[in-house]
Order: C-alpha cells, then structure tokens, then sequence
C-alpha cells in the first residue's frame, strides 16, 4: 500500500514538472508590448520569443500575468511576430489570444494578436 502511494505521488510530480502546465484559453485585454526577450543561443527556451503586454488581463492563469510567449519557427508564427514589431513600434496596443499552456517561467503561450 505504501509502495503504490509513493508511485502515484512520483508521478503526480513527474507528470507536472515534465512539461508546461495548463490552464485558460481566450483573447486578452488590449495593452501596450513592453519587453521583448530573445534568449541567448545557449540558455533554455533559445527558440522562443518572450514579451511583456502592460497593462492587460490574461485569461490564461498562468503565474506572470502580462507575460507572453511563442516560438517563431511556422510561417504563422513568423507572421505573429512581424505583427507584435509592428505594434511595438507604432506604439499600437494589442490583444493576444492564449493557447492554455504556460510556460516554466509562468508566461502564457499565444496563437493570435489583434492590433488596434
């Protein structure tokens, strides 16, 4: 009994530390890009692009509540980007819409962006 106790709490963790946690999918509030975050080539998560939205409302539950992020490798994802540097620069705000995966370092996963 206690034998299959420890493997059911061993894979609880394994389960949830293994890879991103889930949580709510839909659009944001509009806010202004704050930061953007490119990882050097030699740290985790190099591929992906982190960025910040202020003030804005993230329906996803993930722990950093204005934080964002997405890989830049399908011609979709390419096209989010060049659509989140264009806002960025023309000081547009955005609503960006969230997959329900978080990130380890609490930062909500987008598929979408509007631009206002």
């Amino acid at each position: 009994m206690i034998q299959r106790t420890i493997a059911l709490i061993a894979a609880i963790v394994l389960v949830t530390a293994a890879g991103p946690t889930w949580a709510s999918t839909g659009w944001s509030d509009y806010g202004l890009i704050g930061e953007f975050n490119q990882q050097a080539s030699v740290t985790p998560g190099n591929e992906m692009l982190f960025f910040q939205v202020a003030p804005t409302t993230n329906p996803s539950g993930c722990a950093t509540a204005n934080s964002y992020y997405m890989a830049v490798v399908t011609d979709l994802q390419k096209r989010l980007f060049a659509m989140l540097l264009t806002a960025k620069t023309s000081g547009k705000r955005v609503r960006v819409y969230v997959t329900g995966n978080c990130h380890t370092w609490g930062y909500a996963e987008i598929q979408g962006v509007i631009i206002e």
